[in-house]
């Protein structure tokens, strides 16, 4: 049996593809750490804030509440997906026959649940902003 040398060529474009998962996988780390320091920092700025505040109701804080709990969520399933999709980028690329095959956009995911939170918030703003 003849062992064919592995094709120069092939093998660093397979190491150029495991560097840039590598950076896309720390982009995603770093976006996913400032989704989730926004939210906690959300929450804790508006919870100072509304300290010793006398208020009729709770709507506003758990509203903060439930916002930044979305917000923190959004980062925690970002750093989640990028790790599984790091994972199997990996996989693929010990394949000796890797190829490239399209897939869903992450960036495209958690920027359409940011839209949606960010709609959200401004209906809920708007909506305080009618009934006052």
């Amino acid at each position: 049996m003849i062992n064919n040398p592995p094709n120069w060529q092939t093998e660093l474009a397979k190491q150029r593809n495991r560097i840039a998962a590598d950076r896309t996988l720390l982009a995603w780390v770093r976006t996913s750490m400032a989704l989730i320091g926004i939210g906690f920092g959300l929450e804790r700025t508006v919870s100072k804030l509304y300290v010793g505040v006398e208020t009729t109701s709770n709507a506003p804080m758990f509203l903060v509440k439930l916002f930044s709990l979305l917000i923190i969520g959004t980062g925690t399933f970002a750093i989640v997906m990028a790790a599984f999709d790091y994972q199997k980028e990996m996989k693929r690329l010990q394949q000796p026959n890797y190829y490239y095959m399209p897939r869903q956009s992450l960036g495209i995911i958690v920027s359409g649940l940011l839209v949606l939170i960010a709609i959200s918030i401004f209906l809920t703003i708007w909506r305080q902003a009618i009934i006052n």
